[in-house]
């Protein structure tokens, strides 16, 4: 233990040389309680385990054949994926490092492990393991950071594992009653994770993930084997297990933006407050950062946040209401200025973009199907307007796997967002049953599906082809609609000074502007056919619109 100890600290220390790692071969045991070979194999390669614990750490996992085995039972989806991701077909069956070699025990050995050992790895990893309070979730992080310079498709595991399993009575046929490094459970899934390439020498990237526990036999033995691996060509590019002293990050000043948590990929309305999460990746406290925002090419806005992050720490920044205007195609980048006053010291992971386009249009009568799991009383949803009124909404709902559906006719044209909610946090299908959700507009589906968290939304805009005029609540008369050759814009009032109307085409681009304070006619008799949207700017009061050309 203190030689693996003494490994794992010196990982760490070397973590900021730029050089390969040493490498820890990873073996993949396939194994059975009721297979006879089994038995006969097991101990000497338990043994070469513990003695070289600096060269090979191992996973053993349990297949489903050729009899009885309770630990392939208590996870078959995990050992069923390993056992078809390497063509094993009989038990005993070893696999170093991936494609180093696959095959029967008995055609490997301590020369073998020492063969690959002394080829170097292109990554560091490091490990740590948390236990909830409740004794009843397993919580995992790893730190992976590129050595050298790495290419192709990467993939990410963190194994649990039970280091010992000891039955008074064999489990099954063979006579084993002592088990070791028994696989419990792949992080974050059966396929692991897929890790941004090529990732250049200093390159980094922490994971984290959780298990809630099941058919643990001693929570004192368990552990975590972590490995990196070309999910292509099988190769493991390396391994290491689970170290006693907590990860040290490699920067002092260091945040991740993590991901938005509010933005969808159709938007209607020409304003948002984009919510993001962040990690503190780096040693130092964050106290204070510096955002800057910007959709598209348009200003870039600034935002100042200030709190108290630990290392690992996690919060979500809302940032201000931004106003845009909408284009054929959008992006909004969100990037970190400074962290604690000073440049961040990573700065692959401090942006996020986002790309959206316009929502779908639709008509006023809309149709909402909800298929109910089996909590139908967490599932509601509503219909709002662009003043966020509710205007349509339904549940709760009292039947389990029953389809309910509800046509409505909108009020009014307008920008509106379909939100539908589960109050138990975790949508509508998978262990919950099988409910699903669907807006339509006639042959036009608006939004559809299953899997979400709390909430899940979706914007469409509501044009009226066919009306002779749109009366809006901000006090303009647009008209007609559809237009041909002309399009008439009237203020319903007197303007207290002259107002900017701006109008851009379907592809975004703008093609009129100018200034009124009265009655506008517009010439569109050489405008292509399609959705144009309609910009109203009177001091800070900013109004949008759209309708449709015709021909």
């Amino acid at each position: 233990m203190k030689k693996l100890a003494l490994y794992t600290l010196l990982i760490t220390l070397s973590l900021p040389v730029f050089s390969q790692s040493q490498r820890l071969v990873l073996l993949e045991q396939f194994t059975q309680a009721s297979c006879d070979p089994c038995a006969t194999y097991n101990p000497s390669i338990h043994n070469l385990l513990v003695a070289n614990p600096d060269k090979i750490t191992s996973i053993s996992i349990h297949t489903s054949w050729p009899g009885y085995d309770p630990m392939y039972n208590h996870n078959t989806v995990d050992a069923g994926a390993r056992t078809s991701y390497y063509g094993v077909t009989s038990v005993p069956n070893s696999v170093l490092d991936g494609n180093y070699y696959n095959g029967h025990p008995g055609g490997w050995n301590i020369n073998t492990v020492n063969a690959r050992y002394a080829v170097p790895s292109p990554f560091s990893l490091s490990i740590n393991q948390q236990l909830s309070p409740g004794n009843d979730t397993l919580y995992v992080t790893m730190l992976i950071e590129a050595t050298a310079d790495v290419t192709g498709p990467i993939s990410a595991y963190m194994t649990v594992i039970e280091k010992h399993i000891h039955f008074n009575t064999a489990p099954g046929s063979n006579g084993e009653k002592d088990f070791y490094n028994v696989m419990k459970k792949l992080l974050p899934t059966k396929t692991g994770i897929a890790l941004p390439t090529p990732m250049a020498t200093g390159d980094y990237v922490i994971l984290q993930s959780y298990w809630a526990l099941a058919n643990v036999y001693d929570l004192d033995e368990l552990s975590v084997v972590g490995f990196v691996q070309n999910p292509t060509t099988k190769e493991v590019h390396q391994s290491a297990n689970l170290q006693l002293e907590p990860l040290t990050a490699l920067h002092a000043n260091d945040v991740e933006l993590t991901g938005f948590t509010n933005m969808i990929e159709k938007y209607c309305e020409s304003t948002f407050s984009p919510e993001f999460s962040i990690r503190n990746n780096g040693n130092s406290p964050i106290t204070s950062l510096a955002i800057r925002y910007q959709v598209n090419d348009e200003e870039i806005h600034d935002f100042a946040w200030n709190g108290n992050l630990a290392f690992l720490d996690k919060t979500n920044i809302k940032l201000p209401e931004v106003l845009f205007n909408l284009q054929a195609e959008n992006e909004l980048k969100v990037y970190v200025d400074a962290v604690n006053g000073v440049a961040d010291n990573y700065h692959k992971n401090d942006t996020l973009a986002h790309s959206f386009v316009p929502a779908v249009v639709a008509s006023r009568n809309v149709q909402i199907k909800i298929r109910t799991d089996n909590f139908p009383e967490e599932v509601t949803w509503d219909i709002k307007n662009s003043a966020d009124e509710v205007v349509v909404s339904g549940g709760p709902y009292e039947l389990t796997n029953t389809v309910y559906t509800h046509d409505d006719v909108l009020p009014l044209d307008d920008c509106y967002e379909f939100t539908v909610y589960d109050a138990g946090g975790n949508g509508l299908c998978c262990s919950n049953g099988t409910g699903f959700y669907s807006l339509k507009s006639g042959s036009v589906t608006i939004a559809q599906g299953t899997q979400f968290g709390a909430e899940v939304f979706a914007q469409f805009d509501v044009i009226s082809v066919g009306t002779e005029d749109l009366n809006f609540s901000d006090g303009y008369r647009l008209y007609p609609n559809p237009a041909k050759s002309s399009l008439t814009i009237e203020p319903q009032s007197n303007l207290n000074g002259k107002s900017l109307v701006t109008i851009y085409n379907p592809l975004g681009k703008k093609v009129f502007e100018t200034e009124i304070s009265g009655k506008l006619n517009v010439n569109t008799g050489s405008w292509k056919e399609g959705v144009y949207l309609i910009r109203i700017e009177q001091g800070k009061q900013v109004s949008n619109h759209k309708i449709s050309v015709v021909r």
